[in-house]
Order: structure tokens, then sequence, then C-alpha cells
């Protein structure tokens, strides 16, 4: 079954959890490794401090957007989180997982 490239959020609603994601993402301790076009991997090297944040917001962003995946891995000293999405939403994940300047 194909899962549609559709958001269920308003363009308010969408707009404030992309910022979460970027607020989560911002800090020196986050590193971006891009496994493919439709998947990229997030390693938090606060991430056992943040895994509920985190969860909750995947939770949240699959509730609204279910064709994008999230996996989590946890180290004892790292939570990486890889999230992977079909290939006509790659630019919804480049969107949501690129660095801020």
């Amino acid at each position: 079954m194909r899962i549609p490239i559709v958001c269920n959020l308003d363009d308010q609603g969408a707009l404030a959890q992309l910022e979460e994601w970027r607020a989560l993402l911002a800090g020196p301790t986050v590193t971006r490794q891009r496994v493919s076009p439709t998947e990229i991997a997030l390693g938090l090297a606060d991430g056992p401090a943040q895994l509920e944040t985190v969860v909750r917001l995947a939770q949240r962003e699959k509730a609204c957007c279910p064709f994008f995946d999230f996996t989590l891995h946890i180290g004892a000293d790292a939570l990486v989180l890889t999230i992977s999405v079909p290939e006509e939403a790659a630019p919804l994940l480049d969107q949501l997982a690129a660095p801020q300047t």
C-alpha cells in the first residue's frame, strides 16, 4: 500500500512543528550523515537526555505525515535517529533535517 505524501497539519501547525525539529537539531552535538537521497542519520550526542523529546516529536510527525519513517539506535553515549521518506518526499526530508545557518 502506497502512503500519500500529504501533511494533515495546517500551514501554521506544520511551520511550528518544523521549527521544533530545527530547534532540536540546531545544537552543536548533532551530526548528519546522508545515507541515501531518501534517508538521513542524525547523531545526537546528548541523545539519552533528549530521548523523550525525540520520540514524542517523531510520533507527532508520523501522525501528521505518515510517509516519514523513524528509527532509533540507542547507544551508551549517543542516540542516532534515522529518518527516511519515499523518493518523492526527499525535498521534505531536506527541509526537516537541513542544518540552519
